[in-house]
């Protein structure tokens, strides 16, 4: 009954906060497109939203290919009660690595490149949204 009442004010209120679940398959996709350039399009992603190294192409193929297959388990993982938690902590490690690598190159290159800007922002409003998506994630 408890529940029902809960649910019943949630929809009173003008804004409804998603549900961890959603936040959790959002979160995903885009990981997911994100992947998928980096798998398949390298050469646009290497100079605008990754380093342009000599070889990069390689790097940024199997970055690309890490991330799908992140992303695929957590859309999968979303539907799981017993795997939407561990899918979720899988993706917070991920960015607090990606957030450290990004840091280490701010370090090497300096707060004036934005690439190096870039691979601490978007890894920290990831794992912004993987803790949001476990803070509602319901029991």
């Amino acid at each position: 009954m408890r529940r029902f009442a809960y649910g019943m004010a949630a929809r009173s209120t003008s804004v409804v906060a998603p549900s961890g679940r959603s936040v959790m398959t959002a979160g995903s996709f885009g990981r997911l497109a994100y992947g998928l350039v980096a798998m398949f399009a390298p050469r646009f992603m290497a100079g605008r939203y990754a380093p342009a190294e000599p070889e990069s192409v390689m790097s940024l193929r199997g970055f690309g290919g890490q991330y799908i297959a992140i992303a695929v388990f957590t859309l999968f993982s979303a539907r799981s009660r017993h795997l939407a938690r561990p899918a979720l902590l899988l993706n917070v490690g991920v960015d607090v690595c990606d957030a450290m690598a990004g840091g280490f190159e701010v370090r090497e290159k300096g707060v004036g490149d934005p690439i190096a800007l870039g691979g601490v922002t978007l890894p920290a409003i990831n794992l912004a949204t993987w803790l949001w998506a476990l803070r509602k994630l319901e029991p």
